[in-house]
Parts: C-alpha cells; sequence; structure tokens
C-alpha cells in the first residue's frame, strides 16, 4: 500500500494541482504531496513534498481527511493524508513535476481529468465546504 500525504492549496476558488514527469505521460493531474521517508511526520513530508515540488513552504494546516483508493499511476492500494495549506512563495514546479494549473469545480467541463482520490473525495469536499 502507498503511504501519501497530500497538501491542497487554494487561491481565487481554484485548487493547486500538478501534473507529473512520467515515461507514460499520464493526463491526470493531481495534488501536491508525496510518499513519507522514513519517520517523517504527515507535516514534516508535507513541507518537504511542497518544496521539493512547487518551491513553496508552508505556513499553516489544517486536516482535511485520510482517503484510500486505488492509485492512478501504479494501479495498487492507496493512502492519502490530506491538509489545506496556507503557503507561501512563487509557485515554481521541479523534479518530478511536469506543469501546474488552478481547477475550479468546473474542470470537467474544461476537459481537465483529476487522479481519483482527487476527484472522489476532495473536490466534493472542498465544493460543499464551499471552497471552491
Amino acid at each position: 500500500m502507498i503511504d501519501k500525504v497530500g497538501g491542497i492549496v487554494i487561491k481565487d476558488k481554484k485548487v493547486l494541482v500538478v501534473r507529473k514527469k512520467t515515461k507514460e505521460n499520464f493526463l491526470e493531474f493531481i495534488i501536491p504531496g508525496g510518499k513519507r521517508e522514513f519517520e517523517e511526520t504527515d507535516l514534516e513530508t508535507l513541507q518537504r513534498e511542497m518544496q521539493e515540488e512547487v518551491n513553496l513552504k508552508i505556513i499553516k494546516t489544517e486536516y482535511l481527511g485520510e482517503y484510500r483508493d486505488i492509485a492512478i499511476f501504479e494501479k495498487i492500494p492507496i493512502v492519502m493524508k490530506v491538509y489545506l495549506c496556507e503557503v507561501g512563495g512563487e509557485i515554481n514546479v521541479q523534479n518530478e513535476i511536469k506543469e501546474f494549473c488552478w481547477i475550479d469545480k468546473s474542470y470537467k467541463e474544461k476537459g481537465i481529468k483529476v487522479g481519483s482520490i482527487l476527484e472522489k473525495f476532495v473536490l466534493p469536499q472542498l465544493i460543499k465546504r464551499e471552497l471552491i
């Protein structure tokens, strides 16, 4: 099972999503974050991944929830703890990230594909809470 921590960054009622560089050229966007290393806490993992992927520093977090599904890239079970994040800095995609964009609740009509945890659990919760 994949153990990941993800961060939700919201600006102007839009969510920051990223697309990974992969040889398979997956179309789906996902939230920034990643796998825990060694004995990292959720927040240590999230800070490291945000810095590595999009060059953002976490200022404040709020726990959103824990979600389980099948990982879109590896096709194995995944558990992801997700946090709403207030961040500082300018976005600069790095490492395994190819690109980023901001999506709102009409992302499907725009032809944007997102990962399963984002689509099934996170975005509906953000819409329900009127954050996007």
